[in-house]
């Protein structure tokens, strides 16, 4: 596949790899399917009205991810500008931040678990909303190898790589 090919087909994709735009996209949908698993799950395990601060917990920090991946995408299109030094250091501070934005909404969560009406499943449902971010990653790195098997599949090369 010829990259004027993967252009002509407006699919979000650059040298058969999905754009960070459509990449974020996919992230926050999967996110928000997690967030819906999670928060039935609460409601299941809970079977009252405790569910909702559960669902509220998870909300918070889920939202924290939604974030998290949006300053990601922002992240990588202002690193392709810089020098390669630059680079690095960039990388590794927002990563920082990203890790410490998500601390802070924990701690946070902890201490709203201290109100009498939220309480302890608040602080539950956001210790499992963290879990969102992973499970899009991974989720993530499953479609993408997919749709790379894919595009490849026709010319012979290893799909593997």
């Amino acid at each position: 596949m010829t990259r004027q090919n993967v252009f002509e087909r407006g699919t979000g994709y650059v040298d058969n790899y999905p754009s960070m735009e459509l990449y974020a996209k996919r992230m926050t949908l999967i996110i928000g399917f997690a967030f819906l698993l999670i928060s039935a799950g609460g409601f299941v395990f809970y079977r009252s009205w405790e569910g909702l601060p559960f669902t509220l917990g998870a909300a918070v920090t889920a939202a924290v991810c939604v974030l998290k991946v949006f300053w990601l995408k922002k992240t990588v299109s202002e690193v392709t500008e810089v020098d390669a030094a630059v680079a690095v250091n960039y990388i590794r501070i927002r990563s920082l931040l990203r890790n410490l934005f998500t601390l802070a909404a924990l701690v946070g969560a902890g201490f709203l678990a201290n109100v009498e009406v939220l309480g302890l499943p608040f602080l539950f449902g956001a210790v499992f909303g963290v879990f969102t971010k992973p499970i899009a990653s991974y989720s993530m790195g499953f479609f993408t190898r997919k749709d790379y098997k894919e595009d490849f599949k026709d010319e012979g090369a290893n799909p593997n790589v």
